[in-house]
């Protein structure tokens, strides 16, 4: 089974609490990151109001795919791993902040995924690469001022 990783981190003009707060409103991702076209919170916990799973549809070279995750939340980011998946058979990933001033703050995004795709090595590496780039693109563009 393939399993593609890719990580980088970039630098967002926004306090870390307002960066966590758009990493954490999970049913805003289709407004700033191309590639996912619906996104549903599916459950909450109580405690927090912060979401536990997640349902999300999304674009990618290969195809549309379906999955499901399941969050983690910290301080000074958040984690995930999948549930379960149309086209890939697993995926983790991981936003680490670190306040690097008042106003702005270090993101390092870091995403593994699992799948069956019978695709060259070069090609899922250039895709999961595009991913995460575009993802912190979006990011960085959201909070452009």
């Amino acid at each position: 089974m393939p399993t593609d990783r890719a990580s980088q981190t970039v630098e967002v003009d926004a306090p870390l609490e307002t960066v966590l707060a758009t990493l954490r409103d999970l049913e805003s991702q289709p407004e700033w990151i191309p590639e996912i076209i619906e996104a549903e919170v599916l459950e909450t916990n109580p405690e927090t109001g912060l979401p536990r799973t997640a349902r999300f549809k999304a674009s990618a070279t290969v195809g549309t795919d379906s999955y499901t995750l399941t969050y983690e939340h910290r301080d000074d980011g958040m984690s995930w791993s999948m549930l379960e998946g149309r086209m890939q058979t697993g995926q983790e990933g991981r936003y680490q902040l670190d306040a690097t001033g008042p106003d702005t703050t270090s993101v390092t995004y870091e995403l593994t995924i699992h799948h069956n795709l019978p695709l060259p090595g070069f090609v899922r590496k250039r895709v999961i690469k595009g991913l995460v780039d575009s993802t912190l693109t979006g990011l960085t563009k959201r909070f452009a001022k």
